[in-house]
């Protein structure tokens, strides 16, 4: 008889059965969702060969449209996946602009399986013809294993009865995910994310729990709660449904444990669409009181707050954090004409004008960072306990007017108030290291990073930590995790080529000035410019490096210039390019004490005083 095989890689610790569809790591089962399993099995097709992306999404994704983040979000999995093998066993390597390549050593095998062939009955005896202790024998068997599986099965059955829900006590993280749309789920996306954002901003209140921040989630993620919450990694999940219908408007809410996928927490909440923003109090009392048995008496309060006098300043509102947490220019520039909206609706909406301090902190142009300013001091003067509010101030105060102890008593205020708010340990982490503490910049870092574990922003900040310790080699491979999620990410290639300098390493920083002409800064020097001219320097090449210096122009000059003078032993034209820096009170001297690039400055006296000036300290050695 013709058999039929299966076809098996083995790689590291896995074996990857594709008839089967099934992912071993030994005897165990790693779970995949479909989409990303079938990635693997196309990247395994072609170990060792760059994927360009069309191929993956064409062949994951027949006949149908979807967005690259999608193949981006099947490649994460698979990394973290695959990070249980060791460092370097079995990798994914992004190419950029191209796609990606497994690189493992793996082994391909047809397995047959083991098929119940026709026995020859003329060699086996028949029951009649058996010995009676024989026949004796096999029943004896035949019933010790009905007794064994009824056993089982009772006992399942009884594990089954008495299971319990998962205790809402071993819940100490959560993720809100996007409610999804029932309907007209294009009219309906920005309430479903924005009712997010607002639980989530409330529930960030209560300090027994660390919240997920919803520029962490996206729509993609409500499909899948449980892997969402893997990906994450949170204690819980909160999703649901939402739908309008005659008038009102109708949320299925449930929260469950990532472990085993349990039900802590259910509920229908049915509002008038009038009544709307009263989802927000309703939610997120429910599910705070499921997940802590006592709140205190400003938690309770602080999950009251922040009412609109209208439905219509709500919906704004709501709409204005949908395009907020999109980071874009162009999102940017929607939230705040929303935000604006709200407050021209609802003038003592206190959360709106904190949501437009935060829209005019990204992209500013002419007066928008004192703008930022006022709208904030504005949500204060409403509600002095708004974190948003309070960490924008800080911000403001750290970065434009260098008022250090007014920043650090923002920050920490705010992070009293919400200590789930990613940014405010972010911007407090920079207040630390402007002082001279790198440990302390170096926690507060972590600490954003616990708070929204993907984040680019953050991983970059974290990355940029260690090369101010001087551990170039950790910061390097920290930018490079950023680059595997975001292959064109701007921040983390900017640092690339400086920290390839920092290692001697002259050739790699030529081709990360390469991967670096990929990307436009929004703001700053020209990066490609402003690459080659440090690595001309850094080569010694006087003449060449000053030629590309004078092709230089623009307010931020003089940071490109310092950096190049100081390589050419130029060390009066780099103080000279600093003191220019100092006149225009760009954030950017800020980093004198931290950055290593100014090292070879600080036996200079004038250094010194330019940096008490400032107010910075460099890092204790």
């Amino acid at each position: 008889m013709a058999l039929a095989v299966r076809r098996l890689f083995r790689f590291g610790p896995f074996r990857l059965d594709v008839d089967r569809r099934l992912l071993l790591r030994g005897s165990e089962i790693v779970p995949l969702r479909p989409r990303v399993f079938d990635t693997l099995v196309v990247l395994a097709e072609h170990a060792g060969e760059v994927v360009p992306k069309e191929e993956l999404l064409d062949a994951v994704w027949p006949d149908t449209v979807v967005e690259e983040n999608n193949l981006s979000q099947n490649i994460l999995a698979l990394r973290r996946v695959l990070e249980s093998a060791g460092a370097g066993v079995v990798r994914i390597e992004t190419v950029p602009r191209r796609g990606f390549r497994l690189i493992a050593e793996l082994e391909e095998e047809l397995s047959p399986p083991r098929p119940t062939l026709p026995t020859d009955r003329s060699a086996t005896p028949t029951p009649a013809t058996q010995p009676p202790s024989a026949l004796f024998r096999r029943h004896r068997l035949a019933a010790a294993i009905v007794a064994g599986v009824l056993a089982a099965i009772l006992a399942a059955s009884i594990v089954w009865l008495r299971r319990e829900r998962p205790s809402s006590r071993d819940v100490r993280s959560i993720a809100v995910l996007p409610m999804r749309a029932l309907g007209s789920p294009g009219a309906d996306e920005y309430l479903g994310m924005g009712l997010a954002d607002a639980v989530t901003t409330r529930l960030g209140y209560v300090r027994r729990l660390l919240v997920r921040p919803t520029a962490s989630v996206s729509a993609a993620d409500a499909a899948d709660p449980l892997a969402a919450g893997r990906r994450l990694g949170v204690d819980a999940v909160l999703s649901g449904q939402i739908q309008r219908s005659d008038g009102r408007v109708r949320v299925t809410a449930q929260l469950v444990g990532v472990r085993d996928g349990g039900e802590i927490w259910s509920e229908t909440f049915d509002v008038k669409e009038a009544d709307l923003f009263t989802l927000e109090d309703s939610v997120s009392d429910a599910v705070a009181r499921a997940l802590v048995s006592s709140l205190s008496p400003s938690e309770k309060e602080r999950l009251r707050r922040d009412r609109p006098t209208s439905a219509e300043a709500y919906e704004a509102y709501l709409q204005g954090r949908y395009f907020w947490n999109q980071r874009s220019e162009s999102g940017t520039r929607e939230a705040r004409a929303l935000f604006e909206k709200a407050i021209a609706l609802d003038p003592r909406y206190a959360l709106a004008y904190a949501g437009l301090a935060d829209a005019l902190h990204y992209f500013p142009q002419g007066d928008d960072l004192e703008r930022s300013r006022s709208v904030a001091a504005k949500a204060l003067s409403l509600d002095d306990s708004l974190a948003e509010a309070h960490a924008s101030l800080g911000n403001l105060s750290l970065f434009t007017d260098w008022n250090f102890d007014e920043a650090e008593r923002r920050f920490r205020r705010a992070i009293d108030l919400n200590p789930s708010y990613a940014a405010a340990h972010q911007w407090y982490a920079y207040c630390s290291l402007v002082r001279g503490d790198l440990a302390g910049a170096s926690r507060e870092i972590r600490r954003a990073r616990e708070a929204d574990p993907l984040s680019p922003s953050i991983a970059v900040d974290e990355a940029l930590m260690l090369y101010y310790a001087r551990r170039y080699g950790d910061a390097l491979s920290a930018f490079r995790r950023v680059l595997d999620l975001d292959p064109n990410f701007g921040q983390a290639l900017q640092y690339l080529p400086i920290v390839h300098i920092q290692r001697g390493d002259l050739e790699a920083a030529e081709q990360a000035c390469v991967e670096l002409s990929r990307v436009r800064p929004v703001s700053g020097p020209p990066l490609t410019e402003h690459c080659r001219a440090l690595l001309l320097a850094h080569r010694g090449v006087r003449g060449e490096a000053e030629a590309a210096l004078s092709g230089i122009t623009g307010r931020y000059r003089w940071i490109t210039v310092a950096q190049a003078d100081l390589a050419l032993g130029n060390r009066s034209g780099a103080l000279a390019a600093l003191e220019e820096g100092y006149r225009q009170r760009d954030a950017t001297m800020l980093l004198l004490g931290a950055d290593p690039l100014f090292d070879g400055l600080h036996g200079e006296p004038g250094f010194q005083e330019l940096l008490r000036r400032v107010g910075v300290r460099t890092l204790p050695s």
